[in-house]
This record gives C-alpha cells, structure tokens and sequence, in this order.
C-alpha cells in the first residue's frame, strides 16, 4: 500500500502503463526491423539503372584504345605529344594490308593498291572501294552507337600508319575517308619522353 501511495498511483493504473510502454517498446523495435529489411533490398528498379549506367559506360569505353592493332607489320613514328587518343573510327595503314576498326578492308603491296580496288578500276583513281564500304559501315556503327547515348556524332577519323607509308598512299586513304563524311582527321603516333640530356625515348 505504502509503494502505491509513493508511485501515486493505483495497482490497476500501474498495471496498465507497464502494459502500455511493454507494446510501445515491441512497436518501435518492430518498426526498426521493418526499416532495416527495406533499407537492405535492392527493387528492380534500382538494378534496371545500374545495369543501363553498365551499359552506357562499355558504350563509352569501346574503342578507347585504337593503337591495339599495332604489330610487326606496323611502325607508328614517335611524337612529344601529350594528347591522349579519343573515340573515333580507326584507319589503319600497315606494310600489307589497311583495317578499319580491325576490319580488314583491302591489301597492300609495294605501298599501293591494286587499280582493280579502285574506282573504274583506273590506277589514278583516288577512291579505294573496300575501304570506302568498311569506313562507311563502322561509321554508321558509330553513328547508332552515338544515338543510343544520346551524344553528338563526330565525323572523326584517327589514322595510324607505319611511317613509311608512300604519301600517295596516304591522299588516297584520307580521300576516301571523306567520301563516307569523314572531315576531321588525328594521326595516331608513339608517345615519347625527352631526357635531360636531350635525347627521347618511347613509351
């Protein structure tokens, strides 16, 4: 009797808090175990973003590396420049052969091409017809490639060529590079460091 009269108040009452702060306190903990469950699930929305930001994100990264088709048939002159290569349609120009994108497109031999590969099959022509319908089709990859990002197109074209390509060769190959709307054109070279002592080395 005496502890009711200190608590003020009735067994009954006390009864009934105690209830009362038992449900609150199984209500709270309930609530936090539900909110710790949502916050730890992944809805399909959240997994259609991320695949959709994976996706653009190999778009972008394609192509990053246009000297990947160097090998023993091809040696790029060396350059101080510290520009980086960008995405673009690749023109390669080796001893032998000329890729685009490392698509094979028409054969060299003896720094020129055959006249039977050219336009009206005339040895003075300047349009290659194989590597006209390789460009053509790798910039329309581009090109839908661009649209799918929702990117402006470039009509940009990296060339690399071994250094002792005839500059016959080499009007012809940017001619016809502009026949499929190409007008902007990088030449792609080695990267070398000049010493102190004012000698290079490549990297």
């Amino acid at each position: 009797m005496a502890d009711n009269q200190q608590s003020g108040f009735k067994r009954d009452d006390e009864e009934w808090i105690k209830a009362q702060r038992a449900r609150d306190a199984k209500r709270a903990k309930s609530a936090a175990r539900r909110k710790a469950d949502e916050g730890g699930s992944l809805n399909i929305n959240s997994l259609m973003d991320i695949m959709v930001i994976m996706l653009v994100f190999l778009l972008k990264s394609y192509g990053d590396e246009p000297l990947k088709a160097i090998d023993e048939d091809l040696k790029v002159p060396s350059s101080a420049s510290q520009l980086n290569p960008e995405d673009s349609t690749t023109i390669t120009v080796t001893r032998s052969s000329i890729l685009v994108d490392d698509n094979f497109a028409v054969d060299v031999k003896d720094g020129a091409i055959d006249p039977s590969k050219k336009r009206d099959g005339e040895a003075s022509a300047m349009v290659i017809n194989p590597l006209l319908e390789e460009i053509t089709k790798a910039v329309e990859q581009k090109k839908n490639e661009q649209r799918l990002l929702q990117e402006d197109y470039v009509p940009e074209a990296t060339i690399i060529a071994d250094q002792s390509t005839p500059h016959r060769l080499m009007l012809e190959v940017l001619f016809t590079a502009s026949q499929a709307q190409l007008n902007q054109f990088r030449f792609a070279v080695i990267r070398s460091t000049f010493t102190s002592l004012g000698g290079q080395s490549a990297e």
